[in-house]
């Protein structure tokens, strides 16, 4: 277990470079600790994957492979769907799909709530161990699980109003090129749909970037204020109000380090294994899985420093909007007042 760092807590306002330079500190003080509550989830997830890749996945893409490319002679009274190896296939993209919800409701969820959880203790000087920093509480887990429900339920209602309104669009500029005579007509019409897709493209990844960017703290908000999913959803954004191109360039920074530590080693490793395997599906599917574990090395080590950017982001917002420094010091004078 990690000692305290100090006995009081110090917070203050921080520019980019301080909360940059105290989150790297933090980090390297708790290495072990935020590497290992990262890695107790993630590394059963991640042998999972490779055993559902390497031990089924393998030999039903290979079956596949075979039915595709020298199909079987059908008996009297067969059909193709009887000798298809569809189940197979089905089978294990369902399963790759359970494991992906899993992973993304329950073992993501639970990192990042224990990371939040650990990062704030140490932070305020409170002892930290990794079985600690689990103890979180079934409220808060469900209500972290009930903020992703809600957080993909509004992006899945965006996504369909923005496609629904793209291709009505096309639909009419198509329709209208239809009915009339003029070649040109048509080929204004392509242009205009060709122009209303890549503004859809545009629009969607600055609605994404903008309500990530708003919900940032959401975590922070369910673990640390034992708040609901709707209420942590709305304390993040009120917290990021007034701060958003900050909180953006904060954001931005992190992605781009979090790609320069997890994405560029895995597609390096990706593009040597291409070069030295055979063409070969055995050697596709064990090439993907070396990715993945190299992926998921660089997840397990860069989800920590994440988590600890957005929580120190957390309490700096804290400390500008609300005076939170002043509050923990009246606090600690009267439990220390005789």
């Amino acid at each position: 277990m990690d000692q305290p760092v100090a006995a009081t807590p110090r917070l203050r306002p921080m520019s980019l470079g301080d909360m940059f330079d105290a989150a790297f500190r933090l980090y390297r003080q708790h290495f072990l600790t935020f590497i290992g509550i990262t890695a107790l989830l993630y590394v059963p997830v991640a042998i999972l994957q490779l055993g559902l890749q390497l031990g089924y996945g393998s030999g039903a893409l290979e079956n596949w492979m075979r039915f595709a490319t020298r199909p079987p002679t059908l008996l009297p009274g067969q059909s193709i769907f009887d000798v298809m190896p569809l189940g197979e296939i089905l089978t294990f993209i369902g399963l790759s799909m359970g494991l992906g919800v899993l992973q993304f409701l329950l073992v993501q969820n639970l990192i990042t709530g224990a990371l939040a959880n650990a990062v704030a203790r140490s932070y305020t000087g409170q002892p930290v161990s990794i079985l600690d920093a689990y103890r979180l509480g079934w409220r808060r887990f469900l209500s972290l699980i009930g903020a992703s429900l809600a957080t993909l339920a509004i992006g899945m209602v965006a996504l369909t109003v923005i496609f629904g309104c793209t291709f009505g669009l096309a639909f009419v500029l198509l329709g209208s090129a239809t009915g009339s005579r003029s070649s040109s007509a048509g080929v204004l019409a392509g242009v205009a749909v060709a122009l209303a897709m890549l503004g859809l493209l545009l629009l969607l990844g600055l609605a994404s970037l903008f309500f990530y960017t708003r919900l940032i703290v959401t975590t922070q908000a369910i673990v640390l204020e034992d708040r609901g999913p709707l209420s942590g959803l709305g304390r993040s954004w009120r917290l990021i109000s007034g701060s958003f191109w900050r909180t953006l360039a904060i954001a931005v920074l992190m992605y781009i380090l979090a790609y320069i530590i997890a994405g560029i080693p895995s597609a390096l490793v990706s593009f040597v294994l291409q070069l030295l395997s055979a063409n070969s599906l055995g050697a596709i599917m064990r090439n993907q899985a070396i990715v993945t574990l190299v992926a998921t090395l660089g997840q397990i080590v860069i989800l920590p420093l994440q988590l600890v950017i957005f929580t120190l982001l957390y309490y700096d917002l804290r400390v500008r909007k609300e005076g939170y420094d002043l509050e923990l010091i009246a606090q600690s004078q009267q439990v220390t007042a005789p």
